[in-house]
Order: C-alpha cells, then structure tokens, then sequence
C-alpha cells in the first residue's frame, strides 16, 4: 500500500499541481470579487423584477379590503407626517386606546403568553431570531395548546436568523399539532448569483385575534436563558404592545402579503370584518399610529425618502438610538443641515458592537456630524440594540430598522410612527437614561485617532452597501 501511494506521488508535476491550485485559487478570487462588486454597485438589485410585479400585486389586492375613502383620508391627514406613508404605499394612520411600553425579555414572553393563552381566533407571528430555551419554549407550549383549541396559528421566521430553531425537534412537534411555520428566504444555489444573500426577514410582529399587536427590536429570546456575548452583555431592546382592532387589520395585511410572498398561498380571507375607515376624524386629541413597512413589491427607496422627510419635519429636536449606524450621504447631509440650523439632534450608538465591520465603519461619520453640532452618545456596557427615533415633542418611529443600508434598502422592515404626547415622553425619559450611561463625543476624541484607526474606518467604509 505505502509502495504503490510512493509510487504514485514519484509520478505528481508538481509544477502542473501548482498551476491547477493556482489557477483555482484566481477563479474563486474572481468570483468573490465579481459578488462584491455587484453588491456595492447594484445594492438595489435584489429580487427579480417578475416576483416585484407579482408582489405588488399581492399588496393592493389584499389593502384594497380596508374600502378607505382616498378622498376623505386625504383631506384629514394632509398636514401631518403621515400623509408621506399614505401616498407611498397606501396604509393610512388609525386611533390606538391602549399602549404599552416593554423593556425586557422576560416580562415580554410572560406578557405573549398570557396572551396566548386567552386567545380565540387567529395567532401570526414573524421573527428574525427565534432562539429556543426556557420562556421561549414556554410560548411554543403555549401554542400547541392554542392549536388544539382551533385557533388560526401561523409563524414566519427568517432561515438564517433562526438557524438554531430549525435545527431543535420543536418545528416539527409543532407541525404536528395544526401549527403552521414558513422558514423565509432559504439559502440555494441559484440565489448566490441572481439575489442577495443578505435580503433577511427582519420584521419582529406578533398578531393576536386581530386586535392585540407586539412589535420593536426584541427578538424571542430569554435573555436568562440565551449564551450571551460577554464582550457586548444583554441585549437592551424596547418592545410595544397596542390594542387596536384597525391597527391589527392593518398588520394583518402585511402579514398576509409576506405569507403569500413566501408560499403562493392568500390566506386574508373575506368573512374577516375590516372596519370602515371613512369616518375617522384625525385630530390632535386622538392617539395616532401609523405602520411604515418594506420588502419587494414595495417603494424600494420608502424608508430612505421617510427618514429623510421625518429629519426635515423637525422643528426642535431629534433623538436616534439604532445600534447599527451606516446611513447614506443623504441622510448624513440631511442630520447635518437640520443640526446647523439649530436643532438639537442627538444619536445614541452602542459602544461596542457585534459586527467588527459596522463598529469602524460607523465612526466614519463621526467628525462631520460631531462638526455640524450633532452629539453623539457611544453607549457604555451592555449592547444597546434599540431602534428608536424621537421627533420633537409627540413623534416616534419605534420598530425594526436600523440606519443601515439593509434596513433602509434592502430587509422586510417595519416600524411604527406613533403621535402621542404622553408615550413620547416616556420614550424620551428612556434615552435620557441611555445618554447617562455614555460617553459624549467631542472632536478632541476624533483627533486623537491614530493612523491605523483611521485606515480602518476609511477602508471598512467602502462595504456600506453590504452592512
């Protein structure tokens, strides 16, 4: 045996073996280089152009079941924000009653759970994280047993973000027992060449009986049960929980587009009683949300036009906390100016950061911003995984995007743009608490820089497009 393997070895070119290893090397290299390349360049080409005709069909068909009087909502919201997200994708601002505010894992899943458990007609959920372990198996529980009572039970979660979910026993147990789960956006071959592979479902949602709606930057994860990162801590995310049967028709609607997206399938059934939003009086006494989403089909440049209209509409101050801050010059230019102007905008980023690309390429924008008046807040200890902006004294845009080019390009987004006065400033004592826990940049900071700093941020600047 050892003879005849010498033998063969006598008889290797090496010189041949190297030009194959070589010339195998360059091609992977090439291939490599030609997928950055298209993502920095065609960072908007994501998605073939017949699934966005066919899900924009999907949106209209299924918003068309609200019978909105366009000419009675215009004449009301024509002086507010909203009017934006109503003209763009066409969900209109309703009234909310009740509204919580949720600051930790633990009281979230003891709250979805009860939920659950009371629950009668239909329960859809869409996560990016699903991590399984303690509480959050207590939900799954808490579904089956909902399965068994006949109610509607529907899950999206996104393959790679739940990675470890799919890999448990429980997806099929729950299979098993009436419950249905779509795994979303599925790494294959073909989508190495014609997508993007980071096009993630990142919504955060739960839908309970059409009237009950969580939705923030939490994901399902039991923070006491979670490995945690002991470089970054606990995650320090901000959930909310609204009452609001137009509310959750709304968020009915998007989830059945993302449902129909994925599977073919309608599932917005007609003998659901949308309310009549033709009588609703929008007026400063009344608590307003409004549902901002993205995903094919949709205004690709939505979120992007949004936040720079939402900068532009401030008179006294903007708050931002988002934990990963990459934004385009647009919007850079745009916290610029309104800063110059006398604004008082603040940014709040965390300290440290998961992604060691994002962490340098954030402090990219620093000198300008810092240099236009602009404060800016890195966040001491735990991650600081919020994503929440505060315009002036009764604006909020509370959810799922990050100032990133995935969010604000590319991801299944939402968030919600809430007017009211009472939950603004609760959300403002919130990043006030935020600010104390960090370090005020100042342009002392920034020119202390050493050379290598430097060559970092400006070298990880040029993959924004793929952060």
């Amino acid at each position: 045996m050892f003879y005849l393997l010498k033998k063969f070895l006598l008889k290797i070119n090496y010189k041949f073996l190297i030009y194959v290893l070589l010339l195998l090397f360059i091609l992977i290299f090439l291939l490599i280089l030609i997928l950055i390349i298209k993502y920095i360049i065609l960072y908007n080409f994501y998605i073939k152009k017949d699934i966005c005709i066919k899900s924009n069909n999907i949106w209209h068909k299924n918003l068309i079941k609200l019978n909105i009087n366009n000419k009675f909502i215009k004449k009301q919201i024509n002086k507010y924000i909203f009017n934006f997200i109503y003209y763009n994708i066409g969900i209109p601002p309703v009234y909310f009653k009740k509204l919580w505010l949720i600051n930790n894992s633990n009281k979230l899943i003891h709250l979805i759970i009860n939920d659950i458990k009371f629950s009668k007609k239909n329960i859809y959920i869409i996560f990016y994280i699903w991590e399984p372990g303690y509480l959050s198996n207590k939900i799954i529980i808490e579904l089956i047993n909902a399965s068994k009572r006949g109610v509607d039970c529907k899950i999206i979660l996104d393959a790679i973000g739940s990675i470890n979910f799919f890999k448990t026993d429980w997806p099929l147990l729950m299979i098993n027992e009436g419950i249905q789960i779509v795994k979303y956006l599925e790494i294959k071959f073909n989508n190495l060449i014609f997508n993007r592979l980071d096009l993630r479902q990142h919504k955060k949602i739960i839908l309970i009986d059409n009237n009950i709606i969580y939705t923030g930057s939490m994901n399902l994860i039991d923070d006491s049960y979670f490995n945690k990162n002991i470089y970054l801590g606990i995650w320090i995310d901000l959930m909310i929980k609204i009452k609001s049967k137009l509310l959750g028709n709304i968020i009915n609607i998007i989830f059945s587009y993302d449902w129909e997206l994925q599977t073919g399938i309608n599932i917005l059934k007609k003998e659901i009683n949308f309310d009549n939003f033709n009588n609703i009086i929008i007026n400063k006494y009344i608590n307003w949300v409004q549902v901002i989403t993205s995903g094919p089909g949709l205004p690709r440049n939505l979120i992007h036009r949004f936040l720079l209209n939402l900068i532009f509409s401030s008179k006294y101050r903007i708050l931002i906390t988002t934990p990963y801050f990459i934004p385009s010059n647009s919007i850079i230019d745009a916290i610029c100016t309104v800063s110059s102007k006398g604004i008082d905008v603040s940014i709040i980023i965390p300290e440290k950061n998961d992604t060691f690309l994002i962490y340098w390429s954030s402090r990219f924008f620093f000198y300008d911003l810092i240099k236009s008046g602009v404060k800016i807040y890195l966040f001491k200890g735990n991650f600081l995984h919020t994503k929440l902006i505060l315009v002036d004294y009764n604006i909020s845009v509370l959810g799922t995007i990050n100032f990133d080019f995935r969010s604000i390009w590319l991801n299944f987004e939402i968030a919600l743009l809430i007017k009211n006065y009472c939950l603004n400033k609760r959300l403002f004592n919130i990043l006030k608490k935020y600010m104390n826990y960090s370090i005020l940049i100042n342009l002392k900071f920034i020119k202390n820089k050493n050379f290598y700093e430097k060559l970092l941020e400006n070298f990880f600047i040029l993959f924004n497009p793929l952060l």
